[in-house]
């Protein structure tokens, strides 16, 4: 029974496969935005006499009565414990509402209740466009990891927060490499939330301090391939007889003069294109994945690869700035065009972004703080790390300098042998 937009209870059978005269067990279901919570009542009664959309025993009997009785109470109680935690301005979540109603002391918070706090405060906050989808769901994913972390590691469905010690960050890490088979640095991203949930629960005073502190999250550069201005040029004058390699080429290298990442790319409408402050073309929006402001003045290529979809229509069709396939297939296309322009480099949609911010920017004096802008960086360190690679250029070029160069002196200045 859905009691409001967001709250719903239900009651339902459990059968028990143990059982000889084959009664069920009566369970309370409470779900609260999409989250459920169930426990048991005790009770058992045979399928047949049970109406699951009355929640109700059918029949007149004593027992039935009874059951039924003690399912309204039930109900009841669920109901005021539901309100008076909402009067008070409590966050409300199914697994608190159950807590509350069997009398666990319900500022004890576990582990996931402040995961399932974070998710439906991101789940606001997507609502009213200040936050992208996409992390919402990528928060998703970390809860269910972390869910399954704490099922494998401590043989619990939760865990209270008293019993977050140092060593949680550690195992978490260990699982998630050697039991999940995932890359380390994306291992290291589920344990730096795991830390933020733990940092609200500090916060909200559901925890005295915060016992993954002192953990410190490392990760290891990742060997990013970008284009030099020379592939650059052989991409940009490179024109491929076949249309679906021709349109993945020009999305490649509007992204690698405007610094946007695919999900961006995917989305550009032509409302995104306004005249700025400056009098100049601009594209106004923000950046998909982190929901800060990413706008970027368009360059000479960048609105010359525009023109050219202007009137294409599938463009027209679905009010887009380019007829963008879907990644995987975009990613095949460019491996096919590396191949046709001979270059031997993994072209991917993210090196296009990180040749925007090297070969285009950086290495042509663009400053870093412009860069990281441009890139919709929420901290310029992010952005130190294309840095670090033209860094890591400048270096290997004067090393080939120093092997080729030779200044002599001239012939008229060396001093005669002595006699």
């Amino acid at each position: 029974m859905k009691v409001s937009q967001e709250l719903s209870i239900l009651f339902w059978l459990r059968k028990q496969n143990n059982n000889g005269d084959a009664r069920a067990t009566i369970m309370v279901r409470i779900t609260i935005e999409g989250i459920r919570e169930n426990f048991s009542l005790g009770y058992q009664v045979l399928p047949e006499k049970f109406d699951s959309k009355a929640g109700a025993v059918l029949g007149r009997t004593e027992e039935a009565a009874t059951i039924n009785r003690q399912l309204v109470r039930v109900r009841s109680e669920l109901l005021r414990h539901y309100y008076s935690l909402k009067d008070n301005d409590k966050v409300v979540t199914s697994a608190i509402l159950k807590n509350a109603y069997l009398g666990i002391d319900i500022e004890k918070k576990t582990f996931l209740q402040v995961a399932d706090y974070q998710y439906a405060l991101f789940e606001k906050k997507v609502e009213k466009n200040k936050m992208s989808y996409e992390t919402l769901r990528k928060w998703k994913s970390t809860r269910n990891k972390l869910a399954a972390f704490i099922k494998h590691e401590y043989k619990l469905p939760d865990l209270p927060l008293d019993r977050v010690k140092y060593s949680f960050a550690e195992d978490l890490y260990n699982y998630l490499t050697l039991t999940d088979g995932i890359e380390d640095n994306t291992a290291m991203k589920y344990v730096k939330q795991a830390k933020q949930i733990i940092t609200v629960a500090v916060r909200r005073d559901w925890l005295q301090k915060n016992p993954l502190d002192s953990y410190k999250c490392t990760y290891i550069d990742p060997d990013r391939d970008i284009l030099n201005a020379e592939e650059l040029a052989v991409l940009l004058h490179k024109e491929l007889p076949v249309p679906r390699l021709q349109e993945a080429k020009d999305i490649y290298l509007f992204m690698a003069f405007t610094g946007y990442a695919y999900k961006d790319t995917l989305n550009l409408t032509p409302d995104h294109i306004a005249k700025f402050f400056d009098g100049e073309d601009w594209i106004v929006k923000n950046r998909e994945k982190t929901w800060c402001r990413e706008n970027v003045p368009l360059l000479p290529h960048a609105k010359e690869i525009l023109k050219k979809y202007k009137d294409h229509p599938y463009c027209v069709a679905n009010n887009r700035l380019f007829p963008v396939r879907s990644n995987q297939r975009f990613n095949s296309y460019l491996k096919e065009i590396a191949d046709v322009c001979s270059i031997s480099k993994n072209l991917t949609t993210h090196t296009a972004r990180h040749t925007f911010a090297t070969t285009v920017t950086l290495a042509n004096n663009v400053p870093l703080e412009t860069v990281s802008a441009l890139l919709g960086h929420k901290s310029i360190r992010t952005t130190q790390i294309y840095a670090r690679i033209v860094a890591s250029k400048v270096s290997a070029d004067m090393k080939s300098l120093k092997s080729k160069i030779s200044i002599e002196l001239p012939a008229s200045l060396l001093k005669p042998n002595a006699a």
